[in-house]
C-alpha cells in the first residue's frame, strides 16, 4: 500500500465508513512498565481493497506489527484476517485523518470473496468506477 497517490496503488480502492476491530496478535512490552501486554480496541475502516485497509486511529500500531482485524461492512458481511502495519500517520494538524494503513497477510478464501462482492458493489453503485 501507499501513502503518495493513485498512480503508486497496486490495488483498487473504494471509501467506507465501517467499523473494525483491532486486536493485537503477539504481547507488546508497556513501554512504562515493560510488562507484556496485549491490546484491542475498535475504530473505523475508511479505505477498502483486496490487499488492504485503511484504519482511522489516534493511537495506530508500530509499522511491521501483526494485527487481527475485523471488519464489519455495511450490509452485514464481516471480513476477518490478519494484517500488517505498512505505515503509519500520526495526527500532526494536518488535515488527513491519523491512522495505518494495514496489508492483509494470506487471507482466507472466505475473506477474499467477501472484499471482492464488496468492491464488486460499491463500483455499482452511482459515483463509483
Amino acid at each position: 500500500m501507499s501513502t503518495d497517490g493513485s498512480r503508486n496503488r497496486r490495488f483498487e480502492r473504494v471509501d467506507l465508513r465501517a467499523r473494525v476491530q483491532l486486536s493485537s496478535i503477539s504481547p507488546e512490552r508497556d513501554p512504562e512498565t515493560g510488562v507484556p501486554t496485549l491490546w484491542e480496541s475498535d475504530e473505523l475502516c475508511e479505505t477498502l481493497s483486496v490487499g488492504g485497509a485503511f484504519i482511522r486511529t489516534f493511537d495506530p500500531p508500530a509499522k511491521g506489527h501483526r494485527v487481527l482485524l475485523q471488519i464489519h461492512l455495511p450490509g452485514g458481511e464481516s471480513i476477518e484476517t490478519v494484517g500488517r502495519v505498512a505505515w503509519t500517520r500520526v495526527p500532526l494538524g494536518g488535515a488527513r485523518e491519523p491512522g495505518v494503513g494495514v496489508e492483509f497477510v494470506t487471507p482466507s478464501g472466505e475473506a477474499r470473496d467477501v472484499i471482492a462482492r464488496f468492491l464488486a458493489g460499491a463500483r455499482s453503485l452511482p459515483g463509483g468506477d
